[in-house]
């Protein structure tokens, strides 16, 4: 079993299952990493909501560095 978060091994599933002489099915590599199959799916349906939050989040960090710097002047 690979010993990582679940979010490495998440990612490492859809890299092996997009390459283009892809001949592993992902419940055999679920397997393998020791996750579920429905959490792989949920993840994969989550990442908008990530990646949305990430650039929020992004934005909000850039926001608050800006007023702090401008404070210091």
């Amino acid at each position: 079993m690979i010993q990582a978060k679940p979010d490495i091994k998440y990612k490492l599933i859809r890299e092996m299952t997009a390459r283009d002489n892809n001949l592993l099915n992902i419940e055999w590599l679920c397997e393998i990493a020791g996750v579920s199959r429905s959490g792989y799916y949920r993840w994969l349906k989550a990442e908008p909501t990530r990646n949305a939050r990430s650039e929020r989040d992004e934005i909000d960090f850039t926001s608050i560095m800006g007023a702090y710097r401008s404070r210091l002047r």
